[in-house]
């Protein structure tokens, strides 16, 4: 059973963590190197698709930056309800670091 169906998300950072908990359940393989850049298109696309349109995370005229503040605002929303609601909390965690 999918813990995910029973947990309700609120915001579009949480709705990230989320994505990012089925792309590790679907596509994570150990040792695998370019996991990590994947995983960084996964937030860049994001990024654009959803805040960049509404000018949310655009104050920097450097993507990167703007980029950046938004994974710092996801990370700040895994709290612990969202945590347990997660297939693979480790692995969200570490690669989550990673990325910083």
């Amino acid at each position: 059973m999918d813990k995910q169906n029973n947990f309700p998300v609120e915001t579009l950072e949480e709705q990230l963590i989320i994505i990012v908990d089925k792309y590790i359940s679907k596509r994570y393989q150990l040792g695998d190197k370019s996991f990590s850049y994947q995983l960084y298109l996964l937030f860049v696309s994001y990024h654009l698709k959803y805040f960049y349109p509404k000018q949310l995370y655009t104050r920097s005229n450097r993507n990167i930056d703007n980029i950046m503040t938004m994974f710092s605002s996801a990370y700040k929303c895994l709290t612990s309800n969202l945590l347990k609601q997660l297939n693979n909390k480790e692995t969200v965690l570490r690669e989550l670091n990673s990325l910083v």
